[in-house]
């Protein structure tokens, strides 16, 4: 409930500043529901700013119900079910199990993926260009580049890695299966062609995290990739602990969770506030009437690197001047 206060204040002050325009009341105030893992402002000021140049204003001709799973993608269903209930004109999710729990729920209120993984292959759509039925938005993974970057900058941080430890927790119950396979295939085929061998460790739950990183401690891993998912992002103080005991290079998937926390020395990652502000674009397509399975699913094209130093002087690593060089941010 404090999450979700926050959250509304976040979309309450930006109300504020609108202006109102008279005249222009529209017949309908549509009602976008979202759901996602935790409410944030970058959430709530992107979303409404990015509509307000499309000429929707918050309050006059939308507003916005949402509900948050607290990180449990369990909760899903029953939250999608109830934003279908009110009944919602577009539904916005954060990730594919989120969305799928939405499509479960609806098959013709319109659902719009600010982010997604490999949604041709999880089965949420038939092709990235004609998605087909109720979905369509943004994919940050359609491909094997991204993971196949993830292990090329950890190399280039660190060439000499040779074992490289992977804290995974895109798979069961927080994910289906079908939603983490073509990423893990794409990384161990990274893995080959660097001639890096993969130390992969699963974590469904919290209770896993502390014994796949003593595993990974056993076998003496060179660096470790962390997954971003609601296992492992709610676990900063284990993974800052386990890189400045081993004094390992680290790289999550998302900007937003454990490099935040200092827990992790670099990030790689779509921008959300791209993504963000591309959902917007799908929203306004669709309240003018265009049907979501004629909206092509769009890979993210913006990425964000971020190196935190405080980390790397952590482990006693220099981090090379050309990395410096490419990165968006860097946390000293």
């Amino acid at each position: 409930m404090t999450d979700r206060r926050a959250f509304l204040a976040g979309v309450g002050a930006v109300l504020l500043t609108v202006p109102r325009v008279e005249g222009q009341q529209r017949a309908k105030v549509y009602r976008i529901g979202l759901l996602v893992a935790r409410p944030t402002t970058l959430m709530s000021d992107t979303f409404v700013s990015e509509m307000q140049k499309l000429g929707w204003t918050l309050g006059r001709d939308y507003t916005l119900e949402l509900r948050s799973t607290g990180g449990d993608n369990q909760r899903a269903s029953g939250l999608a079910a109830e934003l279908v209930s009110q009944p919602v004109d577009v539904l916005l999710t954060f990730n594919n199990a989120m969305a799928r729990a939405a499509r479960d729920a609806t098959r013709t209120i319109p659902i719009v993926m600010v982010t997604s993984g490999y949604p041709v292959e999880s089965g949420l759509v038939m092709s990235l260009a004609r998605p087909g039925g109720n979905i369509t938005g943004n994919s940050i993974y359609v491909g094997g580049e991204v993971f196949a970057k993830y292990l090329s900058l950890i190399k280039e941080l660190k060439p000499s890695i040779r074992r490289l430890g992977v804290l995974w927790d895109y798979g069961p119950p927080a994910f289906e299966t079908r939603d983490s396979e073509p990423a893990l295939a794409e990384i161990r085929k990274a893995a080959d062609t660097l001639r890096v061998t993969l130390s992969l460790q699963m974590v469904p739950g919290p209770k896993d995290v502390d014994r796949a990183l003593t595993a990974l401690a056993s076998e003496r891993v060179d660096a470790l990739f962390v997954t971003s998912g609601p296992v492992n992002s709610n676990v900063p103080d284990l993974v800052r602990r386990f890189v400045t005991q081993q004094r390992v290079p680290s790289i999550t998937d998302n900007n937003l969770s454990l490099m935040r926390d200092g827990a992790v020395l670099m990030a790689y990652s779509a921008s959300i506030r791209a993504l963000i502000a591309r959902t917007a674009y799908f929203v306004d397509r669709i309240l003018r009437g265009v049907k979501p399975a004629d909206l092509p699913i769009e890979q993210a094209s913006q990425f964000e690197l971020i190196i935190n130093l405080k980390n790397a002087r952590a482990i006693g690593l220099a981090v090379p001047p050309a990395l410096m060089g490419r990165a968006d941010e860097v946390i000293e």
